[in-house]
This record gives C-alpha cells, structure tokens and sequence, in this order.
C-alpha cells in the first residue's frame, strides 16, 4: 500500500488531512446506512431536534407564547384596576385630596362641640382658683407694714441697694416701699397675672394644645413665688402653686388629651364643612 493512500482504519494518534478525514467519514455513512451521524443533527434538519434555528418560528405570525405578554400589552376590553385605599372614601365637598396620614375620616358630624371632660373643667377650675390665690397673696402683702418686710430685711435691702438708695425721691426705703407707687405696682402685677391664670384656663376648656404647653411653663415658674412674709401670705401662695399644678396635671390626662384631640379634629371638619352645624 503506498503512502499516499489512505489506510481503511487509520491508526489513532495519526494527523489526518483534511480529505482524508472527509474519505474516512464518507466511508463510515455507506457501511452504516441510516445510522445518524455521531456529530448529531447536520445541515437544514438540525433545528428538528433542538428547537428552531436561524430565528424563525414554527407559529404563524402574531402567535404569542401561553403565559408570557409583551410589556404594555393589554388584551381588547381589559382595564387597570386603580388603587384606593381599604375603607377610604372621599367625603363629596370636601376640599382636601386626601386626609392627612393617621388623621381619622372627616365628617360633617366632626363639627360638632365634642363633649368636655371633667379632666377639663377640674383643671379649668384649679387654675381660675389658683389664680385668685395669688392675687390675695398679692392684696395681702400689700396691706402689710413695709410689705412685710423685717427690720433686718430692710438693712440687706439698703446694703444691696447701695448708691441707688440715696437717688430715691424718698426719705427712706421704708417710705418707698409703703409709698403709693408701688402699692399700684404691686396690685397692677397681681390683676395681670390673675388675668394671666384666666386665660391659660380659658385655652385649656378650649382644647388648645399651645396654651396648655404655656400653662405648663407658667406652672413651672411659679415654683420661684412662694411668699413666706406672714403665715396668712405662705398658706395662699402654697395654695395658689399647688392648684396651679394640679390644673396642669388634670390637663395631661389621658381624657383631656383626647379632648384637645377631637377639637383639633372639629377645626379641621369646620374648615371642611362650613355649613355643617357645630352644635
């Protein structure tokens, strides 16, 4: 055999050419007729068994696959169910888009006066007490010689005083002191804080929340008036601070913060509801 001549069974681990690897295989086809090729599928039945080739499809055009739709498609007839929120509905009329978040559904019945608390009035009615406590502390200090003061208060008094004391259009600092300008004085501080405690219980038997913050401050501050010059003058004035901060305490409560809550609500559905009846 020469060399040239490609061997029936090629020894393995021998490079073939190009045609002889061709001879070889056309060989292998016509001693095993039908048999498919051990290289798979060939030629234009190789998409038979895995699928379609080239990018063409078995369906007709416009088919498209069960389960998947093109993004934005949306069959003949189908509408987009729009999203709201579970038991929400928009009163009719009502100015807002929606209501504030955690904020109850208004209402006309909303405003209505809600019904006050006796959380509300205790504390309206301890602070109007402690109120005119204080201005009988006030009255009584005022009735008193030299304010109540003591002959050795009085020296402090002048010692701290010093140069100024001399400037007085007075005699004395005891003349001042029992003088009419500062009897004015002091009963015109009273009337303003009196009126002071008026107006903090008006705002809490109102419901409003920054009053009674205000309340609270004040109620804070009277701490620093206590009056110990005459026992008529300590037992008022412990009187007028303690009802003070009971007032605040019963304003606090939880029946009374749910009191200034529904109000803040009644605004709200006033503003709403103009017509609807606040009574």
């Amino acid at each position: 055999m020469s060399d040239k001549q490609p061997k029936d069974n090629p020894d393995y681990g021998v490079r073939l050419t190009g045609d002889e690897l061709a001879a070889h295989q056309q060989r292998l086809q016509q001693n095993n007729p039908g048999s498919a090729s051990e290289y798979g599928p060939q030629g234009s039945n190789a998409g038979s068994e895995y699928g379609p080739q080239g990018g063409q499809s078995p369906q007709q055009p416009g088919y498209h696959q069960p389960g998947f739709q093109q993004p934005g498609y949306q069959p003949p007839g189908y509408q987009q169910p729009s999203y709201q929120q579970p038991g929400y509905q928009q009163p009719p009329g009502a100015p807002y888009d929606q209501p504030p978040f955690g904020a109850p559904q208004l209402h006309p019945d909303m405003a209505k006066e809600p019904d006050r608390p006796k959380t509300v009035e205790i504390s309206f009615w301890s602070i109007i007490a402690a109120g005119i406590a204080y201005l009988i502390t006030q009255l009584i200090v005022v009735s008193l010689p030299n304010r109540g003061l003591r002959d050795q208060d009085l020296q402090m008094l002048e010692d701290m005083m010093g140069p100024m004391a001399a400037e007085l259009p007075f005699d004395s600092l005891e003349s001042y002191l029992n003088s009419s300008m500062v009897t004015a004085t002091m009963i015109g501080q009273a009337v303003i804080f009196l009126i002071a405690y008026i107006l903090v219980a008006l705002g809490i038997r109102h419901g409003w929340r920054s009053i009674r913050i205000i309340g609270t401050i004040f109620a804070v501050f009277s701490l620093f008036l206590f009056n110990f010059v005459s026992p008529m003058t300590a037992l008022f004035s412990i009187a007028s601070v303690i009802l003070g901060i009971i007032g605040i305490v019963y304003a606090w409560l939880p029946a009374s913060t749910e009191y200034f809550r529904r109000k803040a609500w009644q605004k709200a559905a006033k503003r709403a509801y103009p017509d609807a009846p606040s009574r």
